[in-house]
């Protein structure tokens, strides 16, 4: 297959990673850039500190759904992972599976909810591992049955990710670690989140649209069927 008509240099790539048994609930992403192709082989870049695919734990097999735009259409194909370049890049090798399709639209929403939001220069590896440690702490019988700290913030959500006001400075590529208070007696939802676009309102805020890179099936589920439920309320008001 001719894979330079859908895959070029510098080329933002999203992975998801497929075959992790052991956290199968898990919805596992990681944004990376083409530096070259050669013929079924993508030579590929992380932006999450000079380290990440060093301490990201790759292994022979390892397999992942490559999603990405090309002539107005989402691409998808399958791969697996080759070999460690260096400590910022790595291989995949590409499957004859590409296929173009039509970009679903996820469900959003615009609403007040309460955020707890985190953000500093750790690698994807040490935020896995903070992004763990919260998880295991909310799903604890020791969990507490009311939460605080959390901020009622303006935001659009979706399944995939969301939009809201922070303070300067915010970098494209940015991990974070958001909270997420949905009201539906369950903990909050708590995911791994990467700044994806900046827009400057002013010089005490910017607007940021954040994708959930590290984040539980059924928290995703869970914002679905609130975002289905408020738009049920607002058709019933209107």
């Amino acid at each position: 297959m001719n894979y330079q008509r859908y895959f070029k240099t510098d080329q933002q790539l999203l992975l998801k990673v497929l075959n992790d048994s052991e956290n199968s609930e898990r919805t596992e992403l990681m944004s990376v850039r083409v530096v070259s192709l050669d013929e079924d082989s993508l030579l590929l870049t992380l932006p999450y500190g000079t380290d990440a695919v060093e301490k990201y734990p790759f292994s022979e097999g390892f397999s992942f759904e490559i999603t990405s735009e090309a002539m107005g259409l989402g691409i998808r194909a399958t791969g697996r992972f080759e070999q460690k370049i260096d400590e910022n890049k790595f291989t995949i090798k590409l499957n004859s599976d590409l296929e173009m399709f039509q970009r679903r639209i996820s469900k959003r929403f615009d609403c007040q909810l309460g955020i707890r939001f985190s953000r500093a220069a750790k690698t994807l590896h040490t935020m896995r591992e903070i992004w763990d440690k919260n998880i295991k702490v909310l799903h604890s019988p020791e969990a507490p049955l009311v939460y605080e700290g959390f901020k009622s913030c303006r935001v659009n959500i979706s399944s995939g990710g969301m939009r809201f006001s922070i303070k300067p400075p915010a970098d494209q590529g940015e991990l974070c670690l958001v909270l997420i208070n949905l009201e539906d007696g369950k903990p909050p939802v708590c995911a791994i989140a990467e700044i994806v676009w900046v827009c400057m309102q002013e010089e005490t805020a910017v607007t940021v649209g954040l994708r959930f890179i590290n984040i539980l099936s059924e928290d995703q589920q869970r914002i679905d069927t609130f975002i289905s439920s408020k738009n049920r309320t607002s058709s019933v008001k209107d």
